[in-house]
């Protein structure tokens, strides 16, 4: 008996001297292609994009890669709107808002961070220029999509409801 005791004590003593684990990146994903604008689009060009939220909430790198566009992208960014419905512009990741021109061909891959000071609203939906929070908690119950915007197609010629990784 004594050696279960010592047993159960070194594992109790384990288990409250490890410290807490770090929180798990967090990560959103989806794919674009013209039948998800509003109205649909009929195009070649497709998509997919993928972001992932750092442990402390901070920063939201992404990769949005796209091909077969009928023109080079003018901006791509992520609205604040649920599916089959068109909402305003929360944040860029190129073309505007900051950020860098979008890549002068039809296939191609944007990739880098979005924090707080990147977020421009949309104020009208109830989003403050700079509330990561609230988009990131929109991207979370799927009410959030990233669109790619041509000079053929102004509107948007490809868009993808966001969705956490672990969601169907």
């Amino acid at each position: 008996m004594p050696r279960l005791s010592q047993l159960v004590a070194l594992c109790l003593a384990g288990v409250v001297g490890t410290p807490a684990l770090a929180k798990d990146e967090e990560t959103f994903k989806t794919k674009l292609v013209g039948y998800q604008e509003v109205p649909a689009i009929a195009t070649a060009g497709r998509g997919t994009l993928r972001m992932t939220l750092s442990p402390d909430g901070t920063t939201l790198a992404f990769d949005l890669s796209y091909e077969g566009l009928k023109a080079p992208p003018l901006a791509a960014h992520v609205h604040f709107g649920q599916r089959s419905v068109n909402g305003g512009v929360s944040f860029f990741f190129c073309g505007g808002g900051g950020k860098p021109l979008c890549p002068a061909s039809t296939s191609g891959t944007v990739s880098g961070t979005v924090v707080a000071a990147d977020v421009v609203g949309p104020v009208g939906q109830g989003i403050a220029a700079g509330d990561l929070e609230t988009i990131l908690q929109a991207m979370r119950d799927g009410v959030a999509y990233a669109n790619v915007h041509t000079p053929v197609h102004p509107g948007g010629e490809i868009r993808g409801q966001l969705k956490g990784e672990d969601k169907d």
